[in-house]
Formats: C-alpha cells, sequence, structure tokens
C-alpha cells in the first residue's frame, strides 16, 4: 500500500493543475480540464486515492477560514461549502482559499522579500493576494479576498476592465494590433501603470508577479514596467518588482498552507 500524500491543486481559469508535496517542494503531477465537482474529485483520487491533506487554491471568492466558495466563474460546481464536501468525500482536512491569496501565501516561503507585499498572477484573468508587515494575509473589509477585476484601467484596449485588459485576452489583442514584441513591450507599459496605481493604494514594499503571462514574458516587460513606476507620487516609494521563482506558484502556495497548519 502507497503512503497517503499531501495533495495541492490549482483551479483557474485555464486549467486545473494538481500536485503533490514532496521534501523539496511541489511537483506537478497532472494538469486537466474539470467541469463538474465529479470530475475534479476523480481527478484528486487519479493522484491519491487517499490523501492525507488537501488544499486548493481556486478563482473566486472564497472564506479561506471556512472553505465556503461564494462566487466562481472559473468552477460554478464549487460554489458552497466546497471544503466540506471535499472533506467528506475524501475523509481529510480539506483548505480552500482564493488564488490570489495562494500566490501571496507562496511569497511567505520566498527569502529576501522585503513586507508588505502585493501578489499579482498575470494568465486567464488577474488575482492579486496582499502580505503585510506580520506574515499575514490581508483581507478587504467583506473578509474574502481581493478581486480588482473590474478596476477600470485608462488604456485603449477593447474592454478596460482590469482582468481583460491584463490578462491573456488584453496580451493577445495587443500582439495582434502591434505586433509580438511591440504588443509584450506595450502590455508591460500597462502593468506597469496599474502597479503605480496599486502602489498609492498599499503602499507596498515589494511586488511578486506570477502566472503564465509574467513568467513566459518577464524578460521583455521588466524594462518598460520598471520605467511607467517612476511615476508613482515622490511621497511613496516605489516597489521593488520581482519574478516569482515558482512556476505554479498557485500549488507553491496551497502547499504553504498546509505547512503552516489551518
Amino acid at each position: 500500500m502507497t503512503e497517503a500524500r499531501k495533495v495541492v491543486i490549482d483551479c483557474g481559469g485555464s486549467s486545473t493543475r494538481l500536485g503533490i508535496v514532496e521534501p523539496g517542494g511541489v511537483r506537478l503531477v497532472k494538469q486537466v480540464r474539470t467541469t463538474s465537482y465529479d470530475e475534479f474529485v476523480s481527478a484528486i483520487r487519479s493522484v491519491d486515492p487517499c490523501p492525507i491533506v488537501l488544499s486548493v487554491s481556486l478563482a473566486g471568492f472564497v472564506d479561506r477560514s471556512s472553505g465556503f466558495v461564494r462566487l466562481s466563474r472559473a468552477a460554478p460546481w464549487a460554489r458552497g461549502t466546497f471544503a466540506q464536501r471535499l472533506s467528506a468525500d475524501l475523509h481529510c482536512p480539506v483548505s480552500v482559499m482564493n488564488d490570489g491569496d495562494a500566490h501571496a501565501m507562496s511569497m511567505l516561503a520566498i527569502g529576501g522579500i522585503e513586507l508588505g507585499a502585493v501578489a499579482v498572477s498575470l494568465g486567464t484573468s488577474v488575482g492579486i493576494g496582499v502580505v503585510g508587515r506580520d506574515r499575514k494575509l490581508i483581507s478587504p473589509a467583506s473578509g474574502e479576498n481581493w478581486d480588482l477585476g473590474e478596476w477600470r484601467l485608462d488604456t485603449r484596449a477593447t474592454n478596460r476592465d482590469l482582468w481583460w485588459a491584463l490578462g491573456s485576452a488584453g496580451l493577445f489583442e495587443l500582439e495582434k494590433n502591434l505586433g509580438v514584441k511591440a504588443g509584450r513591450v506595450q502590455f508591460g507599459y500597462r502593468l506597469g501603470a496599474f502597479l503605480s496605481r496599486l502602489t498609492c493604494f498599499f503602499q507596498m514594499k515589494t511586488v511578486v508577479l506570477s502566472g503564465g503571462i509574467a513568467q513566459s514574458h518577464w524578460g521583455v516587460i521588466k524594462v518598460p514596467l520598471r520605467e511607467e513606476l517612476r511615476n508613482v507620487p515622490d511621497h511613496y516609494a516605489p516597489p521593488r518588482v520581482m519574478l516569482s521563482p515558482y512556476v505554479e506558484a498557485g500549488l507553491a502556495g496551497a502547499a504553504h498552507r498546509i505547512t503552516l497548519g489551518f
């Protein structure tokens, strides 16, 4: 009989990634599309039929203390007492948190960054998570998670909502209209302008970028991004912006939640 393992999952807009926690970190095991709760549970059991603990990062509005999912457009079948259902079906402790919070959690496992810090995940959409100087996640007044998806950007994008303009659709539009390299450079300026405004809001010391767009295009976007950050008002210090060392930051954050206990 194989030993039960700690399973971590990142359920986002493009796919569901499943991994296991090992002594050296997290190992990605599989990437699938899940369109129902039953498919999601089957995917978990294909990784480990009897996990010892489960930690889930989910795109949506999540109460991380209870694992209750109020809304998830990426996984509408997760709505409700998601953590409780998973725990009953898989017979193990379950943590469910918003994906932005999970990316923020992953920052706690990175050495040498100055807190407070903001995690910005760039993929199909945009995720935001905030960690204070006390190494604890900061929540909005609702007690759920940050969601700035409908923040309107000052941009010529077809859709000026943050989730679109700084997500994969907005990047694709820029590449189509300007050419691939010029489009990515302009995306860097767009991202830098957003981070400048975010600095006035959170006054963070560090920004950690993660997700597929950041991992794939950091070499191009970092120069215009940092140039745009020069526009931060003089009475604020521009944050240090860095690329997450974790290709799968959502899984890394879910694993760190297990390490801290829940």
